[in-house]
């Protein structure tokens, strides 16, 4: 078993940094099987967050005021935030002890562990992602493995979209779910939808962050 600590760097960020960093770890944890119940809430950062972005927008006018404010809120938003990297730390040790990736599930919420940092760079998308559905309800998914790469987040989404683009016309994929992680590349998808069309793509995770998404590809499940 091997146990991590997760490190946020928050007080080498500026403020405007740590809204940013949040909006990464939100979207990273929202939907994420790994974390049930988030402590604090996700809600709950999120207001707090918004409230510092609309105190920083008035701290531009140089108002000492506001510009106190602003510090006071940020200070607000860091010790959520070092919370919610407290549950994360708990959920991954926790999990070790039954034989789950720690580190992956760490990053799996956007976050780095202690002295990890750096040490590979971000890893390339996943390639010559295929898929194929012969067994009810199921997807098989197959990909080339990547270089850095500790993990493997696969997304899915059944939701299309009619394309902004006036010239194409086309469909899009949108409302993109994490629904599960490997560390090898390949896995088998259930529990879907019978009949129903899905788009699948896949993200790297390593040390050092993650990768922009694979190509899409288009599963019926049987």
């Amino acid at each position: 078993m091997k146990t991590v600590k997760v490190v946020l760097g928050l007080s080498k960020l500026k403020p405007s940094e740590k809204i940013t960093l949040w909006g990464n770890i939100k979207s990273d944890m929202t939907g994420n099987g790994n974390f049930g119940t988030p402590n604090p809430t996700l809600i709950t950062i999120d207001a707090e967050v918004n409230k510092l972005a609309s105190d920083i927008s008035a701290a531009l006018s140089g108002d000492h005021i506001k510009i106190v404010a602003m510090h006071t809120q940020e200070g607000i938003v860091v010790n959520l935030i070092e919370q919610l990297g407290n549950y994360v730390e708990q959920t991954a040790n926790a999990a070790a002890l039954t034989g789950g990736d720690a580190e992956s599930i760490v990053a799996s919420a956007g976050m780095e562990i202690e002295g990890e940092r750096s040490r590979a760079p971000v890893p390339d998308a996943p390639s010559g992602l295929e898929g194929i559905s012969i067994i009810e309800g199921e997807i098989a998914l197959s990909w080339n493995g990547v270089k850095h790469a500790r993990a493997y987040g696969i997304y899915i989404s059944s939701d299309l979209s009619l394309s902004t683009d006036a010239d194409t016309a086309s469909k899009i994929f949108a409302n993109w779910q994490l629904i599960d992680l490997c560390h090898k590349p390949k896995i088998v998808v259930s529990g879907l939808v019978s009949g129903t069309k899905y788009g699948v793509r896949v993200v790297s995770s390593g040390t050092a962050g993650k990768s922009t998404p694979s190509n899409v590809i288009v599963v019926k499940v049987l």
